[in-house]
């Protein structure tokens, strides 16, 4: 399922934390443009248009990738978002698990972000 626009995602600063009261959850897809792409973003556009050659130089690039959508409200800081995306893998997949193996809603998450990108990780921890 794409999930619809706007993205709202959580890109947070190595040390940096949000607190989140999320009441639900999506999992879905949604679409990137990356603004620096690499042969790797050319090569799944490729494969998921099934392209033959790679696009005209310059030419945009879209990427469709799993994401999941916190739904909920932000404790730790006003925001007037009502849900969060979630692209990273290590962190989709860890939120996932929780979510499918029986946790109650709602629930306060600590999302912490340690590192820098491309090996930028992050720590989930249950709040309350």
């Amino acid at each position: 399922m794409l999930l619809p626009e706007p993205y709202e995602f959580v890109d947070l600063d190595h040390l940096t934390s949000m607190v989140i009261q999320v009441t639900g959850y999506l999992d879905g897809t949604v679409i990137i443009h990356p603004k620096r792409p690499t042969p790797r973003h050319v090569r799944i556009m490729m494969d998921q248009r099934a392209m033959t050659a790679p696009p005209a130089q310059g030419e945009p690039i879209a990427n469709e990738i799993p994401a999941i959508r916190l739904l909920g409200h932000r404790l730790d800081e006003m925001s007037g978002s009502p849900y969060w995306d979630v692209s990273s893998k290590t962190l989709r997949a860890d939120l996932l698990a929780r979510f499918t193996s029986g946790q109650a809603f709602p629930v306060t998450l600590r999302l912490t972000a340690n590192g820098h990108a491309p090996r930028k990780r992050y720590s989930v921890e249950v709040v309350g």
